[in-house]
């Protein structure tokens, strides 16, 4: 696999970590994560990292990554390797961009902290004071939900809720956003449990946008990235200049790289929106160690809100590997970023997926520590680098490193595959094939609705099977194939989405349609994909 030079420093060493002084340190003494500061890092070299690399892009199939090391307030590595887009000979640089996807939560989060600073928006502010059109379900919870609450995941809303306003590709506007939270039904009492949402990122954007005055990517590119130094980077796909080097999407599909679709549309900006280079991430790393300070000293961000960005608010649950593994016993969520331990260490981290590509960050303060990884491609490679890479700077302070994290994170990915596909067989296996559906085929047909989500057509095709159409989504189309009774499974045309799913017609005790349930056919579909979070009801025809 093709692989380019990466731009480096060159590191000592080894170097001392300790850093008390800091902001963030309180903050993992108040839950209790401390298990004390170490007295000396065994810091990689750049050839260690790049055989990190480069074995990790060769276990995951992974085209291009970028990659980016901050220690002690300089960029220890900086660099890409692999290709930005097949069959073409443009590599990954330290100036490729790619698509962070959710780690731009924590930008979303820092720009809020920046109108905290200037007294136009208060965390615990109720959301209606700036966006008077906003409602929850409940009119209690829209009363009570405030800005810190759009950032925290505990909404009551069940994982990934309305995520299908965002993809595929879909022609959503942030305002049918904002409309569409009144109809999105709990699954747990408000502030209760974690769950992880993205739609109320945009809500954030969005006052953003009403308290500055100015569109949320203006503000965070002007505001936030470009007194950072982050001129390159940009809030959206969209205004990344024709010239840019940037990553394309790759998906593999039968063990062969395709490039699929970039998530253009603005509307994802302030969940998932943000295009940054290795060169750019590192500038953001060293900004967020030194605790809201820019290469020149200027404290664009005050302690005092750099500290509630990582104040833990939402317990949340850790994945199983990385409690066997890391010792990630405890876990939350602060304001754009999740709150751990690392052999013992405090560890500040997000990841983030797009459709081709992958993303993921982790901060350790007490080592002054920040490493981020991103590929072009669908895989855990970003994360398997990052933990590598934090297990080498640890090795001679804890006993528990010398972890193989690229084969962890292989095998938790396989597993969780195996997993769902067994799953997916046995519901095969146990269908009633005999099953034939109650009605005539064109007995389903017509429109269906949900008010959050909007219209689908189902109709038959020229060879006499029913069709699936979204209004919302011109890629979510596609034939559905009888599964047994009056359940069909919907065969989506564009078979990379990985998301098939069940289409379950409801009949009245007439005999008519009265809607249709749906749900994901594998596991292992992404959880955007909340088919199970419709309630389409049949639209009679007027007249």
């Amino acid at each position: 696999m093709s692989k380019s030079s990466a731009a480096t420093t060159t590191p000592p060493h080894s170097l001392q970590g300790s850093r008390s002084s800091r902001g963030l340190r309180p903050l993992a003494l108040a839950i209790g994560l401390l298990a004390g500061a170490p007295a000396a890092l065994a810091a990689p070299s750049a050839s260690d990292i790049e055989k990190d690399i480069a074995r990790a892009m060769d276990t995951f199939q992974v085209p291009g990554m970028a990659v980016a090391v901050v220690h002690q307030g300089k960029t220890w590595y900086s660099g890409g390797t692999g290709i930005a887009e097949m069959n073409t000979a443009n590599k990954v640089d330290d100036d490729t961009l790619f698509q962070i996807a959710s780690v731009t939560k924590a930008f979303t989060a820092a720009a809020l902290a920046l109108l905290v600073d200037e007294g136009k928006v208060e965390w615990d502010a109720p959301v209606i004071d700036y966006l008077p059109d906003f409602r929850m379900y409940d009119p209690w919870v829209t009363r009570e939900f405030t800005v810190r609450d759009l950032l925290t995941h505990r909404s009551g809303l069940p994982l990934g809720a309305g995520d299908l306003l965002l993809v595929p590709q879909t022609n959503t506007t942030r305002d049918e956003v904002v409309r569409a939270m009144r109809h999105l039904k709990p699954s747990s009492s408000f502030r209760s449990e974690f769950a992880y949402d993205n739609l109320l990122f945009i809500i954030a954007g969005e006052v953003i946008a009403a308290a500055s005055g100015m569109p949320y990517e203006d503000f965070v590119e002007r505001e936030l990235l470009a007194p950072i130094g982050m001129g390159d980077c940009t809030a959206g796909l969209t205004r990344v200049p024709a010239s840019a080097s940037k990553a394309t999407p790759h998906l593999l599909v039968d063990g062969e790289w395709q490039i699929t679709d970039s998530l253009a549309n603005p509307l994802i900006a302030p969940t998932g929106g943000i295009n940054c280079s290795a060169g750019g991430m590192a500038l953001w790393m060293q900004f967020l160690l030194a605790d809201g300070k820019t290469r020149n000293g200027e404290q664009l961000v005050s302690r005092e809100q750099m500290k509630e960005l990582f104040n833990p608010v939402t317990l949340t649950q850790s994945r199983s590997y990385l409690v066997e593994h890391a010792g990630a016993f405890l876990t939350a969520y602060a304001l754009g970023w999740n709150v751990s331990t690392f052999y013992g260490q405090p560890v500040y981290t997000h990841g983030g997926g797009l459709w081709g590509m992958t993303t993921y960050i982790a901060l350790l303060p007490e080592q002054d520590l920040a490493v981020f990884a991103s590929n072009n491609l669908m895989s855990s490679a970003p994360l398997a680098v990052v933990n590598d890479i934090v297990d080498s700077f640890l090795a001679e302070t804890s006993n528990e490193s010398g972890k193989d994290w690229v084969a962890i994170a292989h095998d938790a990915a396989n597993t969780r595959v195996a997993d769902a596909d067994s799953e997916v067989a046995q519901a095969a296996a146990e269908r009633d094939s005999d099953s034939t559906p109650r009605l005539p085929l064109k007995d389903y047909t017509g429109t269906y609705n949900d008010p959050w989500y909007g219209n689908i057509e189902i109709s038959l095709n020229k060879k006499g099977q029913l069709w699936f159409t979204s209004e919302r989504s011109a890629t979510l189309e596609g034939p559905l194939e009888h599964f047994q009774y009056d359940t069909f499974i919907a065969r989506w045309t564009d078979t990379t989405l990985n998301a098939d799913a069940y289409v379950s017609f409801e009949l009245s005790p007439e005999g008519g349609v009265e809607g249709i349930q749906m749900k994901a056919v594998s596991p292992a579909t992404d959880f955007s994909f909340d088919f199970h979070d419709l309630n389409l009801r049949y639209v009679p025809e007027e007249g």
